[in-house]
């Protein structure tokens, strides 16, 4: 019997500090997938198995700010061949890089010793350091502690890392594909019918611009046939390994509220061009495009974060899996996406019968205006809404013991302050991720599911025995009363071990908001608010006789603003269940 294969390419949305929550996933995800390879080797003669024994290969790993952020990290734990999971909270540094970015940030460790001392990630993210008169402010945070991190996990890379540690669920050509938000436009043409006369030699061809950049990385990179079509994965390479940092920073780069980063010659402007086509192709393939060939071998430009306008990129993960395995198969589908989506938009969906949609002044409109922009941006206008494209999403739940009832409070400890909420405490990012942890369990028992016909040769279950159909088999009811049997995709075999309760969760009570913790930064934050005051400021008072009164006047405005600031904070808190 020949095995089939499924291949998969995992979508990670962007998320701010809950990327502790995808973190998570990732890191259970990564564990059953290893765990059923041990499993499938211990029972390869066995003909009667209760192992299923297909494969699953993951292709790719999109994602966007800190979703991108979980994939680079993600990759290099594969990379570097050590990677273990965290299955219980820990607050010394694990080895395991997803959980120790991202739960512990950029945290001192000695706070979690015995009387111990240091300063939390927040609190840095304070400091003023960052900030210059002659400058200006680069963000409203100092995004220090983020330079930090990508530091680390690129500096404690195992000197032996390389593409023979990756394990056999992962392909030898995996691609990263990390977005970018670039506040330059990449313009090319859209070419109009060409009519001359006396009055032109030729109808102009009309502009449009794009601000999407997608960084795509190729594992298994050949510098003569890959070359401007995709970005190089070589981290011991001092070159390669300063841009990847670069981009990890760059895709989290959340707009104001982190430094944005500067590309000078990084990018190629045939990388660019060739990734517009490629992503313009699979619409039709003879689109009258023209990309503007730029004078300069590179493309300078400042990026923020890449969710500003493409938050989930399934559509760039999915268009790899075509590219690679053709046409999707409707009945046996043989390749797909999961988008890992910590913010799902249902989340804050609007009840459209309340609202008033007449807009009539001129605040009104300004104030639509800027949602109506970004909404726009981010609506995907490729193929990728098809028929037979496999696409699941996995969101943040938590139930209820033994009920399938979902609490009250929100499910994400870090989702306050629109995701910033993470950086306050390491308590909310332990939760989240060991959320994404059981999350990640329920999810490949419950919904990464298809279709069994072990007789069909074209099912991904052709061949399995009876005895693994029996062990994880899900039957389904259908509307004219049969019934129609299910397989996992990845089969999560610590299930049969005796692990079955999904009402169960490693960190069972939902932490709570430190008032009197928060309060004590009240001085860090007014100073760095005077600071950014004075730093905008300056040069910008003309008359010397006003500028002892601002400057009298900037303190009390901080005073102003840090009150205001400490009480959204606590509002915040308080309208989900989380403050004392």
């Amino acid at each position: 019997m020949s095995k089939q294969t499924f291949h998969l390419g995992l979508s990670l949305a962007g998320a701010v500090s809950a990327g502790a929550y995808t973190a998570g996933f990732v890191d259970y995800l990564l564990e059953a997938l290893s765990e059923w390879e041990l499993a499938k080797q211990a029972q390869k003669n066995n003909p009667n198995s209760n192992i299923p024994n297909h494969n699953v290969v993951i292709d790719a790993i999109g994602g966007a700010s800190a979703g991108g952020m979980v994939g680079m990290i993600a990759t290099l734990a594969l990379y570097a061949g050590n990677w273990k999971p965290v299955k219980k909270v820990s607050n010394k540094k694990t080895g395991n890089i997803l959980y120790d970015s991202w739960v512990f940030l950029d945290d001192d460790l000695d706070l979690y010793k015995e009387k111990g001392s240091g300063k939390a990630t927040f609190e840095k993210m304070l400091d003023t350091s960052d900030i210059s008169p002659e400058i200006g402010t680069p963000s409203l945070l100092n995004s220090s502690p983020i330079d930090n991190i990508a530091e680390r996990v690129f500096n404690e890379l195992p000197t032996d890392a390389s593409l023979k540690n990756l394990p056999e669920f992962i392909a030898k050509d995996l691609r990263l594909l990390i977005t970018l938000t670039s506040l330059r436009p990449l313009d090319y043409k859209v070419k109009l019918s060409r009519i001359k006369s006396k009055f032109l030699d030729e109808t102009p061809s009309h502009r449009v611009s794009s601000h999407d950049v997608l960084a795509h990385f190729k594992l298994n990179y050949d510098a003569e046939k890959d070359k401007n079509h995709y970005l190089p994965f070589h981290p011991h390479s001092l070159e390669s390994r300063d841009f990847l940092k670069k981009i990890t920073k760059a895709t989290g780069a959340f707009p104001i509220g982190l430094k944005p980063r500067y590309f000078d010659n990084e990018f190629a402007t045939a990388y660019l061009n060739n990734s517009l086509k490629v992503r313009k192709s699979l619409i039709d393939d003879n689109l009258d495009v023209l990309i503007d060939e730029e004078t300069s071998s590179n493309f300078q430009f400042t990026a923020i974060d890449g969710g500003t306008i493409n938050n989930e990129p399934f559509d760039e993960v999915l268009r790899h899996l075509i590219k690679k395995h053709g046409e999707p198969n409707i009945d046996n589908p043989k390749f797909g996406t999961v988008l890992i989506d910590p913010f799902p938009s249902f989340f804050d969906s609007i009840k459209t019968d309340t609202v008033n949609y007449k807009i009539s002044s001129v605040l009104g409109i300004l104030g639509a205006l800027v949602p109506t922009i970004l909404n726009q941006a981010r609506y995907k206008q490729t193929d990728t809404y098809g028929v037979g494209l496999f696409k699941l999403m996995s969101f943040p739940r938590k139930l209820k013991p033994g009920k399938m009832e979902i609490r009250e409070h929100p499910p994400l400890a870090t989702g306050a302050l629109e995701g910033f909420g993470g950086f306050l405490d390491i308590k909310f990012r332990q939760h989240d991720f060991f959320l994404g942890r059981d999350n990640a369990r329920n999810f490949l028992r419950g919904i990464l599911f298809l279709e069994c016909d072990k007789n069909d040769p074209n099912n991904l279950f052709y061949g399995v025995s009876d005895t693994a159909i029996e062990e994880f088999r899900k039957k389904v009811k259908q509307k004219d009363g049969s019934e129609k049997i299910y397989m996992p995709i990845i089969p999560d075999v610590s299930k049969i071990k005796g692990d079955t309760n999904p009402t169960s969760y490693e960190v069972e009570d939902f932490p709570q908001f430190n008032a009197k913790a928060f309060k004590a930064l009240e001085k860090p934050i007014k100073n760095r608010v005077k600071a950014i005051l004075k730093a905008e400021l300056k040069g910008r008072i003309k008359r010397w006789w006003l500028r002892p009164i601002v400057s009298v006047f900037r303190g009390v405005i901080a005073g102003k603003i840090t009150k205001w600031i400490i009480e959204q904070v606590e509002t915040d808190f308080k309208n989900r269940k989380m403050y004392n």
